[in-house]
């Protein structure tokens, strides 16, 4: 049978060091995924912006050689009006996309500007 002592035990905390390690740690693991969403917000809108261009270069390409407005086939109406549409979503998508960006970019800088806190200041 176990003797229970009726004296308490002092309460003892970590060393500081080992706290702040632990805390960077944290920060780095937050920042390495924000840095990986951010690169794929970037490789996702360039990519976009890129397909977007070229079809920019297309259009104007198949309009200028395209009989007039007058006479295009339904056929080829449908086939322009899709496309302006899909166009449309695309800058669309490439605006949502620099706002993440921009929100992952503040999240980033805050994240690297965080103050260490000052030992003994925290809630008990």
């Amino acid at each position: 049978m176990a003797i229970l002592s009726l004296r308490p035990k002092a309460f003892r905390t970590r060393n500081p060091g080992r706290d702040a390690e632990t805390d960077q740690v944290r920060i780095e693991t937050v920042s390495n995924a924000i840095t990986m969403a951010l690169a794929d917000a970037r490789r996702e809108r360039d990519g976009l912006q890129q397909r977007l261009e070229l079809y920019d270069a297309r259009a104007a390409t198949m309009l200028d050689n395209a009989a007039s407005y007058g006479r295009r086939s339904e056929k080829d109406e449908a086939e322009i009006s899709s496309a302006e549409q899909n166009a449309a979503s695309a800058r669309a998508r490439i605006v949502q996309l620099d706002a993440q960006i921009e929100r992952f970019g503040t999240l980033l800088a805050e994240l690297q500007n965080q103050p260490t806190p000052a030992v003994g200041s925290g809630v008990a």
